[in-house]
């Protein structure tokens, strides 16, 4: 069961139980506060700051429903942390359906979180799956945002991130997805890194509402633990032409004088040690004119005219792919980390030596070769 549909079931479950059973205090789930998701900023003593969005039916003169609220609080541990959550809302901390681990740029600039991500790892009711990322800011000002979002802001990164992210972006979704990979060969990993972007308020019953969506074409670089450098959206273009397993990338020509938007619709990639210490990289791209949700209408915005696409377009196509691939890889070699296994790579063709591990990207030369076929 997928935890979207599991915190439904529970949000049910919760409101059943207020309104059928109000003044009952032996439920289990009225002694819970359920945490949705949970941001991580740095405390200036060298502890942290822990915000939840927590979900808890009221007792006495407090409402009763599933409306979330944001609890905040400081610890010198997560551990601690936690244990103050229910401090403070009178109920056990239930991390069982928490979704999302958010954690504020103060903190993951600074701080080695290694202790951070193996607590919740070792935790008996913290899923593994759970979507762990970067925010811009404060994760504390983040949570707050859910206001303008008109919905739990817990929710909203998390379907932003498995569902939508998917598709368009690079992702790195689950915790113990980037735990394994701060312990491989290289110990380099990424989150992605999210931020409320504001956007114009069309409400007109609600002019002075604050607006806006969750923004998540960045990615944050990690090595052991520690921050290594932020990805911008070209560069994660970059880094996506490498992995077999994302398409979907767009690229615009503008030959001709005709603007035409390509996308890519499939893609063989090709890493191989050379032997002398560097890589041959293919990377072969199978694309097609982009298309509109206006693609049964005639006339001139629609997406079925030209069927067949230039060879002028595709040598464009080739050289804009190559363009950020270039600029990913000489992002590797500049900040030293390696996203795309390389050392891994070497180890299974050469074999392991004491030295691989700490060998600098720059020591790695690529030979790169880009192709782009119509599909």
């Amino acid at each position: 069961m997928s935890n979207f549909k599991r915190i439904g079931i529970v949000l049910l479950v919760v409101a059943a139980v207020a309104v059928v059973a109000g003044s009952f205090k032996g439920s289990d789930v009225l002694d819970r506060a359920i945490i949705l998701g949970l941001g991580v900023d740095a405390d200036e003593n060298g502890g942290i700051i822990l915000t939840a969005e927590v979900v808890s039916p009221g007792n006495g003169t407090e409402q009763v429903g599933t409306f979330s609220k944001n609890v905040t609080v400081k610890g010198e541990t997560i551990n601690v942390a936690i244990q103050n959550i229910a401090e403070v809302t009178g109920k056990e901390a239930s991390l069982g359906q928490c979704v999302v681990l958010v954690l504020g740029q103060e903190y993951y600039e600074t701080v080695d979180f290694g202790d951070l991500t193996e607590y919740f790892i070792n935790h008996h009711s913290f899923k593994e799956s759970a979507v762990i990322c970067c925010c811009e800011g404060s994760a504390r000002e983040f949570f707050n945002k859910g206001n303008a979002l008109s919905q739990s802001m817990s929710l909203a990164i998390a379907t932003a991130l498995l569902d939508q992210a998917e598709k368009i972006a690079v992702t790195n979704n689950s915790l113990l997805q980037y735990a394994r990979s701060q312990n491989e060969l290289d110990r380099s990993g990424f989150l992605n890194k999210v931020s409320f972007v504001p956007s114009d308020n069309k409400d007109a019953q609600l002019p002075d509402k604050e607006m806006g969506y969750i923004g998540y074409r960045e990615i944050c670089v990690f090595r052991a633990n520690r921050y290594v450098v932020l990805l911008d959206e070209q560069l994660v273009k970059g880094m996506s032409l490498f992995l077999p397993d994302t398409d979907g990338e767009t690229f615009v020509s503008f030959e001709d004088v005709v603007t035409r938007t390509v996308q890519v619709t499939n893609k063989d990639v090709n890493i191989d040690p050379d032997g002398k210490g560097g890589f041959e990289v293919t990377i072969k791209l199978t694309v097609r004119y982009g298309r509109t949700d206006s693609e049964e209408v005639n006339g001139p915005i629609s997406a079925k005219g030209d069927k067949e696409i230039p060879q002028v377009i595709l040598d464009d196509v080739a050289e804009q792919a190559r363009y950020v691939a270039e600029r990913f890889l000489a992002a590797q070699a500049e900040y030293n980390f390696d996203l795309l296994d390389f050392h891994e790579a070497y180890r299974r063709k050469q074999g392991y030596s004491i030295s691989l591990a700490d060998k600098p990207m720059s020591e790695f030369p690529v030979k790169l070769t880009v192709k782009v076929d119509e599909s």
